[in-house]
């Protein structure tokens, strides 16, 4: 039975990062796969300077923090 638990917590953060990632494209921004992308084409260093401060929040500690709540907002419901 856990196992079906924790594959559901799994396509719930599946789901909600593909929304995520449709949002942040749609805004104009940068999703996680642009960047590495970006960086397999110019380097870390350049990739990461090419980036606005805002998009770094948003991959470093928006976009981290909204399936940090949205598992523990799974995780505390049981």
């Amino acid at each position: 039975m856990n196992l079906l638990k924790y594959l559901g917590y799994g396509w719930l953060v599946l789901v909600v990062a593909i929304l995520a990632n449709g949002a942040v494209k749609r805004l104009g921004g940068t999703t996680w796969y642009d960047y590495i992308l970006s960086i397999s084409k110019f380097g870390l260093k350049t990739a990461t300077l090419s980036l606005h401060p805002l998009e770094l929040f948003f991959l470093f500690v928006i976009y981290p923090g909204i399936f940090g709540i949205i598992v523990y907002i799974a995780v505390s419901k049981r």
